[in-house]
């Protein structure tokens, strides 16, 4: 969990060995005027997000790292953005409501330039806020959901392989549980009285990875932070993580966080989940094991904590969340 060292213009900021250009080189990068003052961070996570305002405008500047992608596409960051920009463009000329991007003078990568050997692409800003449990954008999702879902069938019977990464052998489990008892760690009671029921859905997941009938491309993160409050409406904003998925277990998980009216505007509007039947919630479990397993690995020094995740004690807190939401989850919101 130890961070490297950054460069801003050829010079330490203490943190990630990764190139942070100045406001004037990605205003010259992408044609947009002379700068008014320096780059704002925004937030930093699997990219690094600033705000930019320049005599023609403000902007949103994303720079990508280049560990991100690889997750559900093969390959790594350039494959994932291969995949992802023209499924944006597509819901773009579909009338999806999402942030306009802005073109490079020199394109790596449909809307993507390179600067140093680092990932950069700029959107137009949009004046707006994050979604509060006041909002009611359960009309919205479920339409814009099924919209999206209708773009690009796969047309192959199953799940993705990304479903499968948390799929692992009772064998591996009761490894990694019985390497937290022995080295003391304060959530292995809770693991192992959650192994059964870690089993039984791993394999209801397994079973139902053989018959999904309705991959299609989908946007792949409908979550709260990844839809802005606007004047004109909700949008949604960061299309880098489009996978295929199955759509009704999609429909399902995203129900799970918003709620069921969600589901019926989602199906109004065309969605299709009868095949799902008592399975239609199994993705948020999924999601759940999902978690699980990459924080036990992650306290177990069995692989590198991602840059999102936090500090040792915030992942602890999370497992213990997860195990808590593991043993309550009934298949149903």
């Amino acid at each position: 969990m130890v961070l490297g060292t950054a460069t801003v213009g050829g010079r330490s900021t203490g943190e990630c060995s990764v190139y942070i250009p100045t406001a004037q080189v990605v205003a010259a990068a992408f044609d947009l005027g002379k700068p008014v003052g320096g780059l704002l961070l925004i937030r930093r996570g699997d990219t690094d997000t600033w705000r930019l305002e320049t005599t023609s405008g403000r902007y949103f500047v994303k720079g990508y790292w280049p560990t991100t992608g690889g997750q559900f596409t093969s390959g790594g960051l350039v494959e994932q953005l291969a995949v992802a920009m023209p499924f944006e463009q597509r819901a773009m000329a579909a009338g999806v409501d999402l942030a306009d991007p802005v073109p490079p003078v020199e394109p790596e990568l449909g809307w993507v330039t390179r600067i140093h050997d680092r990932l950069f692409r700029v959107y137009d800003w949009i004046e707006g806020r994050t979604v509060r449990p006041e909002d009611d954008i359960t009309e919205w999702l479920g339409r814009t959901m099924a919209i999206v879902h209708q773009l690009q069938p796969v047309g192959e019977v199953g799940l993705p392989d990304w479903w499968r990464t948390a799929l692992r052998p009772r064998a591996d489990w009761d490894e990694w549980f019985t390497e937290a008892r022995r080295r003391g760690e304060p959530w292995s009671e809770v693991a192992w009285e959650r192994l059964p029921r870690i089993v039984e859905l791993t394999a209801r997941i397994e079973q139902l990875g053989e018959v999904a009938p309705d991959r299609v491309m989908t946007h792949g993160d409908f979550k709260s932070h990844n839809i802005l409050m606007t004047a004109n409406g909700p949008v949604l904003i960061d299309w880098d993580s489009v996978r295929s998925d199955s759509a009704a277990m999609e429909a399902g998980r995203i129900a799970e966080m918003f709620g069921g009216r969600t589901l019926e505007a989602y199906v109004g509007a065309g969605g299709d989940v009868r095949w799902a039947g008592e399975d239609l919630y199994l993705g948020v479990a999924r999601a759940e094991l999902q978690r699980i397993y990459e924080r036990v690995l992650v306290l177990l020094d069995r692989m590198p904590a991602p840059r999102w995740m936090g500090t040792r004690d915030e992942v602890i807190e999370q497992l213990r969340e997860s195990f808590d939401r593991l043993g309550q989850w009934r298949g149903c919101p």
